[in-house]
């Protein structure tokens, strides 16, 4: 008997780094944070819940039928990748059985850590109380399944115990290089990293400033396309997907940066609704 292989779809439901931006002007690239979304079948591989998670929110009440199986990568705790789990309807229904996948940055049970910025006075309610999400702390270096997915995590070079992730379903391969400064890294650690996204079929890469802007940010654990082109050219990896805009550009500064590729069906510029098979 013929195996029937699933693609690997991944859509974009936020592309924004730090805070998200009003969209009263309109915007080509979104103004919501970090989120976006592996599917094999009915497994939904959520990475970062950003302010983009709650249209992918929107999305799973527009579908019919059984619910799809949820599962949660969080990067790191940073705002700006989990503001959105504030109202994020899922991590509070029972009947969603939603799990969260992270790494323990302390001694208070995961739950809180997770989920402890939203409580008074900064929130109005204490969500850590009413979340029932399943919460399973990850360590780096560590493969583990989750569902068809085999993901390994490691050290991301990024304040606070930032992860980044290697994700394949066996056939394809993604790589969620989001907050990650590469061009502080040791050469030892860039080796590493190259054999995390050597062929991979695709790389997400933190494209957070511009090159001339990226020295007043320095040391703020981000990145530009010029780290990113070289970062393709010595891994071999397949395309690669620019992503955690600082909220600091308008679409045209963002569209001034495509001057320095030189493949455009390489490289690709994230924004919020886009949608790739891998």
């Amino acid at each position: 008997m013929l195996k029937v292989v699933t693609s690997l779809n991944l859509k974009i439901y936020g592309c924004r780094g730090s805070v998200a931006i009003s969209l009263t002007n309109g915007s080509r690239y979104g103004g919501n944070t970090s989120c976006m979304v592996l599917s094999s079948g009915s497994h939904n591989l959520i990475v970062d819940a950003g302010s983009g998670i709650l249209q992918f929110e929107h999305d799973l009440k527009n579908l019919d039928g059984q619910p799809p199986d949820l599962s949660l990568l969080i990067s790191h705790l940073h705002l700006d990748h989990i503001v959105g789990l504030s109202t994020f309807e899922p991590a509070y229904r029972d009947d969603s059985q939603l799990k969260i996948f992270t790494c323990s940055r302390g001694n208070q049970p995961l739950k809180e850590q997770i989920f402890g910025i939203f409580e008074p006075p900064y929130w109005p309610v204490s969500a850590k109380s009413i979340t029932t999400a399943d919460c399973i702390a990850i360590e780096a270096d560590k493969p583990f399944n989750i569902g068809p997915f085999t993901v390994t995590a490691f050290n991301a070079s990024h304040p606070d115990k930032t992860l980044s992730f290697h994700i394949t379903d066996g056939h394809s391969t993604f790589v969620h290089l989001l907050d990650s400064e590469i061009g502080a890294v040791s050469p030892a650690v860039y080796k590493e990293l190259l054999n995390y996204c050597q062929g991979a079929d695709l790389v997400v890469f933190d494209a957070a400033y511009s090159p001339v802007d990226y020295a007043s940010f320095k040391g703020w654990g981000h990145s530009t396309i010029a780290e990113a082109i070289q970062l393709a050219n010595d891994s071999n990896c397949k395309r690669m997907l620019f992503a955690h805009f600082s909220q600091i550009y308008s679409d045209s500064e963002i569209d001034s940066w495509k001057t320095l590729l030189s493949d455009d069906s390489k490289y690709i510029f994230a924004h919020d609704g886009l949608e790739l098979t891998l």
